[in-house]
């Protein structure tokens, strides 16, 4: 018993001696539950544009999306969708130089705007400006002149700033591209469409005669302009008329009797002209109240 006590003394007076034990070794905290996470291989380098983000795990790098499936099933009906389109081309800088230069691809772009306008996006979704839309669609087809094009499209929620959805494919068709990338972006939605097939199609209808009367109304006016210049200028009029069949010298000399003939013709030409551009005014005009009528402009 003696003996017991005597081993265990030293115990109790140097606890940190011999009751020392080992740190428990601190477990690293899981990869976020709703994020797709993939891990990033040493020395690879993240893309500036990539959709995701970097999570450090220990020594481990991992690049991770969010669950596309979680947060847009979960998107309320009133959510707002803006769309643009960023399209790029690799050209020769023209100055001497052997790098490469980059310039809008003006063209692409608008045809991506046009082909995603003719899907059922707006079937699902309201439309937003970029700058107070919930969720920003952005269509990203550079290099369309090159051997292998591809089209991305990407997903970010407006409120956190993160790439919630991202698909990416190569260019076959331009037109049939984009439908994919939209319905699929639509399917992984699981919505209901908040309007009709029927009502999408009078949308569209209506911003055709929409885009048809501002042309027809711009149009109008220029001509109207330049009529109403010649009625009250008829003399100049019949000066520019004049000059596009005979020498300047002949028009500005109609005084001359040598030359009257001349500028009398030139005056019966301008008037047939005008009552040509008379009778196209009053069209244009039928069409532009006809289109005014329609239930589009009520």
């Amino acid at each position: 018993m003696k003996t017991l006590t005597l081993m265990l003394v030293p115990t109790l007076l140097c606890p940190g001696v011999f009751g020392q034990q080992k740190s428990p070794i601190k477990s690293l905290p899981p990869l976020p539950d709703n994020m797709d996470c993939e891990k990033l291989k040493d020395g690879t380098e993240l893309p500036s544009n990539s959709s995701g983000t970097v999570v450090r795990r220990g020594a481990m790098y991992y690049v991770c999306r969010p669950k596309a499936d979680t947060f847009l099933t979960s998107l309320p009906n009133t959510v707002t969708v803006a769309a643009v389109v960023r399209s790029t081309q690799t050209i020769t800088c023209g100055d001497g130089s052997t790098s490469d230069c980059l310039r809008e691809d003006f063209s692409t772009e608008a045809r991506v705007r046009k082909f995603m306008d003719g899907t059922d996006l707006w079937r699902y979704f309201d439309e937003a400006a970029p700058t107070h839309a919930d969720l920003v669609l952005q269509f990203v087809a550079n290099e369309q002149a090159g051997t292998s094009p591809q089209i991305t499209l990407r997903v970010q929620d407006s409120n956190t700033g993160t790439w919630v959805y991202y698909e990416s494919r190569p260019v076959t068709d331009l037109e049939n591209n984009v439908n994919r990338l939209i319905n699929h972006f639509i399917a992984k939605c699981g919505r209901a469409p908040i309007r009709s097939a029927a009502e999408i199609s009078r949308r569209r209808q209506c911003a055709e005669s929409a885009a048809q009367l501002s042309a027809l109304k711009s149009g109008y006016e220029a001509k109207r302009k330049d009529y109403d210049f010649k009625n009250t200028h008829i003399l100049d009029a019949q000066m520019e008329e004049c000059e596009l069949h005979w020498k300047d010298y002949v028009c500005l000399a109609h005084d001359n009797s040598m030359y009257a003939s001349n500028w009398n013709e030139s005056g019966k030409e301008l008037k047939r002209k005008m009552d040509l551009e008379y009778e196209e005014l009053k069209t244009i005009e039928q069409q532009i109240n006809s289109l005014t009528r329609s239930s589009c402009q009520q």
